[in-house]
């Protein structure tokens, strides 16, 4: 039978903890509620940037989830979820610095070919990389493409789109985090380098 909200704020966290590994989501939701908002606080002070905070956040949550059968109960699970948090954090600055890195290396090398292209070889590459992602956003599904479209490529807020589709803007969070995700995927093995680039660029 299912818990009652009330019933879950009054689990101790091992309980909590034990109904997760059950796939109990209620129990997760409680999870959730209890450490999301010092945890975001933390993140964005190390960020200092609002939606990469939400990213990492949404992140952390969806590791917890998809590891739940490995989470010991006897261990503290806030310094566990801190540490995944805080590797989530770094892992990020990494990339962040190897696509400076690569960032630097792309507009030398496109000043350096846009000089010697022609209109016409620009447009053609232009067309080129827009074909590219969408062929990338076609193949998500249907309601994950919608949100990415309207957030992404129309530029949306979560709030208009949470509005437009009457669902959560952490409903729409973790469709972004995840369609990024695939896209990433999908450009890298696609060997499509200097889009994926400019995917994560912008």
């Amino acid at each position: 039978m299912k818990k009652s909200t009330k019933l879950y704020v009054e689990l101790s966290e091992i309980a909590l903890l034990d109904l997760v590994k059950q796939d109990d989501q209620g129990a997760f939701r409680e999870l959730y509620n209890r450490y999301s908002g010092k945890l975001y606080g933390n993140i964005l002070r190390m960020t200092k940037s609002k939606d990469t905070a939400d990213d990492i956040l949404q992140s952390v949550f969806i590791k917890i989830w998809e590891n739940r059968f490995a989470i010991d109960t006897m261990r503290s699970f806030k310094s566990f979820i801190y540490q995944i948090a805080q590797n989530t954090v770094f892992d990020n600055f990494r990339k962040e610095a190897r696509l400076r890195v690569l960032a630097s290396s792309v507009a030398h090398q496109r000043e350096e070919l846009e000089q010697s292209e022609s209109p016409t070889e620009k447009w053609i590459g232009a067309k080129e990389y827009k074909t590219m992602l969408e062929n990338a956003v076609s193949q998500l599904p249907p309601r994950r493409r919608e949100i990415y479209q309207l957030c992404k490529l129309e530029g949306l807020t979560y709030d208009q789109v949470s509005e437009i589709m009457g669902i959560s803007t952490s409903t729409i969070n973790d469709h972004i985090v995840k369609a990024s995700k695939a896209l990433r995927e999908h450009l890298t093995q696609s060997r499509y380098y200097t889009l994926l680039l400019l995917f994560f660029i912008f």
